[in-house]
């Protein structure tokens, strides 16, 4: 059985400057380089980027947002267009050591101010722990995907308290930071080994974790490989909202 397919981006970042991108270079096409020091790109902004190819493919996903790490003046219109068109805006936020749900709440009012209507959460490092889950329940958020799937033992939503747990199955940042995947072709067999072992599995969904800031990096850039090959086979490919609303059923 094939796993539907959750499509999920954590925003950590939308601009660097050209020397953070210099001291980066090995992560970047020359030609993606060029561009963003003459400012005709920006290669950590690639929101327009990522809707697109989803769009030529009829995808939607879930876009985590964070509150305190960037200004969000500059893509917050840009946000409420892919909300509109059906992308799901979700609360990446910052847990701090105090004041933690009155931080929470604040972060999350302020999107709601900006006109983002949030249903789940993904914290920032998915920081989780039984707190969080009570203070998300508190605030009316329906769902968390803060947690691994090996942390969990399923690649299927869990209930816990009143919050629908989505585990990620695989993040990007696991193959190229953690595991040290530097060959484009043998992490993207790493990734189809990885979704194979979720259908031996039966599993009933498999969530994908890629940072919206690294999809013009190394790496990063298999994300539109997947996506096509995700459409070759015919995969079912849904939101967090969608599969959050499925298990609350």
């Amino acid at each position: 059985m094939k796993p539907t397919i959750v499509l999920t981006h954590d925003s950590d970042s939308i601009h660097k400057p050209l020397s953070h991108v210099l001291a980066r270079k090995k992560r970047f096409r020359l030609v993606d380089i060029v561009k963003h020091a003459i400012g005709v790109t920006n290669l950590y902004n690639n929101f327009t980027l990522m809707a697109e190819a989803e769009e030529k493919l009829g995808y939607r996903s879930t876009i985590f947002i964070p509150v305190g790490l960037f200004s969000l003046d500059d893509i917050v219109d840009l946000l409420k267009t892919l909300q509109k068109d059906g992308w799901e805006i979700g609360y990446h936020p910052v847990i701090s050591s105090n004041q933690t749900f009155s931080l929470l709440k604040m972060g999350l009012e302020y999107l709601n101010y900006l006109g983002l209507h949030i249903k789940g959460v993904r914290a920032h490092y998915l920081i989780t722990s039984q707190k969080l889950l009570e203070y998300y329940s508190k605030l009316g958020l329906i769902y968390d995907s803060s947690m691994r799937a090996e942390e969990l033992g399923t690649y299927n939503t869990v209930k816990l308290k009143d919050i629908v747990e989505i585990p990620v199955a695989l993040m990007d940042a696991d193959v190229f930071g953690r595991l040290m995947i530097q060959n484009e072709e043998k992490a993207f067999k790493y990734i189809l080994w990885k979704l194979s072992q979720a259908e031996k599995d039966n599993a009933k969904y498999f969530t994908l974790l890629f940072h919206q800031e690294a999809l013009r990096m190394r790496g990063g850039r298999l994300y539109f490989k997947l996506l096509e090959y995700l459409h070759e086979k015919e995969y079912s490919v849904k939101k967090c909202i969608e599969v959050a609303e499925e298990a609350r059923k």
